[in-house]
């Protein structure tokens, strides 16, 4: 396997990594075992208060992008009717990293601006993706690095082995793990993918990449996994966006493909500092 990288600078004296894969060589986490932020110091604890009374608990997970920045999901920041809190503003939330725990350690900084994608349709759930701005700087570690995302237009070939990771349930109706999960799981034919979410009158679109175990079943996102990172080569190609149950074994996890949307991030970033 080869790499070919860009670096794009995207703030003063900050730059993340822009990939592209050579493929000419080529859950909750559902049954995923407990790992540590030392392998994984890319990705983010977003922290969410959702009753308003200061009881900030993880809710959703996100990539570092730089000292500013995390990537994570758009369907995390939507008004909710259930609680009557619009939880697009920032006072709503916080950003955890370098811990391996979801309620201790690391660092948690508070959040200056949250830019959802403008295309984000809540109902199939294109365009799933946002930008989290905090307003203090990550003090890189061996804990706490910048991610490295797969460059604009870069396709994955199904079958790909790739690695999801996050502090969602390991079963339904199950209770989130304390530690950092990781998983692995496969790339699946996009026709095969858009075909089965067909019969349920989902939209699986170009924007999007799904990933799991066709016919088997097991490893998956799931509650509490939203806009972490599904990880190919070193990269990040997808965060969680959403699927039909959790460990499905006819429909797959579907994907927010990164490689759609890079130049998004790239723009958004250099705009919101």
């Amino acid at each position: 396997m080869f790499f070919k990288c860009l670096n794009s600078v995207v703030a003063v004296f900050l730059t993340f990594e822009i990939c592209q894969v050579n493929t000419q060589y080529q859950l909750r986490v559902i049954e995923g075992k407990p790992t540590s932020i030392d392998r994984y110091p890319i990705v983010a604890q977003l922290l969410l208060d959702t009753w308003g009374d200061r009881n900030f608990i993880q809710h959703c997970a996100g990539v570092i992008l730089t000292s500013r920045h995390v990537v994570s999901t758009a369907h995390c920041f939507q008004y909710n009717e259930s609680t009557g809190r619009n939880y697009s503003l920032p006072k709503y939330w916080r950003v955890r990293v370098g811990s391996s725990y979801r309620s201790r350690g690391g660092f948690i900084h508070g959040l200056k601006t949250i830019i959802t994608h403008r295309g984000f349709d809540q109902l199939y759930y294109t365009n799933d993706i946002a930008m989290v701005v905090v307003t203090k700087t990550f003090i890189f570690s061996p804990k706490v690095r910048q991610g490295t995302i797969v460059k604009y237009g870069t396709e994955i070939s199904p079958n790909s082995i790739c690695t999801l990771i996050g502090w969602g349930v390991k079963e339904p109706d199950g209770a989130q793990p304390e530690q950092l999960q990781s998983t692995a799981l496969f790339t699946i034919d996009q026709d095969v993918c858009r075909n089965r979410y067909a019969t349920i009158r989902a939209l699986i679109s170009d924007s999007m990449l799904c990933a799991g175990r066709v016919e088997a079943g097991g490893p998956d996102g799931c509650y509490g996994d939203s806009g972490g990172p599904i990880i190919y080569k070193g990269l990040v190609v997808g965060l969680v966006s959403f699927g039909y149950s959790c460990g499905h074994r006819y429909y797959p996890g579907v994907y927010t493909k990164i490689s759609h949307y890079t130049d998004w991030i790239v723009k958004t970033v250099l705009t919101n500092k």
